[in-house]
């Protein structure tokens, strides 16, 4: 506990945080003027989705400001590592993911194009196992700040929530991969393979969160400087993605579609 205790950021610990922040607002405020203001350039059928990652990445920018703030706040400052732990809103985070993780979803359904009532179907089983993922992966990345829990069991009883969280994300990946198939039949070659890119891109950002994770966990349930920067940039990067590069893959599947459908707006946009 002493060496935990004395184990601050250094300098160039604490530049490493900042920087990777601010690279997440900037990429997730940018991203979402894009797709605010190309929104008119995929037909109205597929604008919902594009609409939808725009919200995503503004909702995530905003909560990069609040961490960007907690963070400069608790690590900038004359804390020891367990105060500043302790004043480290990583809520922040946890409310982001809760808000956009299951939107995530929504315009991966949305940008399809498909039918109402499989739409729906869908939807009502990804949104709420999204939202649960997350509802029960917050109290083990987190239990420190809410509950002030430390101490030898500390590793194994955050373990016990996340493999909780791990029961919702694969039967969200069962959905994904095995029952959309007979929906991306009727797709097109080109949208098909976004759509797989997109897949991969869900299990690859998602599988960054648990890693991070345990690799930053510890018995006594306070992270070391090390830890909290492997935390804090592994987060940043699986968002950037998750987010950033989502939300732009769904607008040129948007656009693709588009083109498919419509043969003058293909030529206006010089598909």
């Amino acid at each position: 506990m002493d060496n935990l205790l004395s184990d601050v950021l250094t300098d160039v610990q604490f530049t490493v945080v900042y920087n990777m922040l601010s690279l997440g607002i900037a990429s997730m405020l940018f991203t979402a003027i894009f797709l605010w203001v190309a929104r008119d350039r995929v037909l109205p059928k597929y604008r919902m989705a594009v609409m939808v990652s725009a919200t995503v990445t503004s909702i995530a920018a905003y909560h990069y400001f609040r961490m960007f703030d907690s963070f400069n706040a608790a690590y900038g400052g004359t804390h020891t590592p367990l105060e500043a732990f302790a004043h480290y809103n990583v809520g922040y985070r946890y409310i982001d993911w809760f808000l956009t993780v299951p939107l995530l979803l929504v315009e991966l359904v949305a940008v399809l194009g498909l039918a109402k009532a499989i739409q729906s179907s869908l939807l009502k089983r990804l949104v709420p196992a999204a939202a649960l993922m997350i509802a029960l992966g917050y109290p083990g990345d987190a239990k420190l700040n809410i509950l002030g829990i430390t101490g030898e069991g500390f590793a194994s009883e955050a373990a016990v929530w996340g493999l909780l969280s791990t029961i919702p994300f694969l039967y969200i990946m069962y959905v994904l991969w095995f029952e959309l198939k007979k929906s991306l039949a009727s797709q097109s070659d080109k949208v098909r393979g976004l759509f797989q890119t997109l897949r991969v891109l869900l299990i690859a950002t998602w599988g960054v969160y648990p890693i991070t994770f345990i690799l930053a966990m510890n018995t006594n349930g306070i992270p070391s400087a090390s830890d909290v920067v492997n935390r804090e940039v592994g987060y940043t990067i699986a968002d950037i993605l998750a987010k950033c590069l989502f939300g732009l893959i769904i607008f040129s599947i948007a656009r693709i579609k588009s083109a498919e459908e419509d043969k003058s707006h293909a030529s206006a946009e010089g598909h």
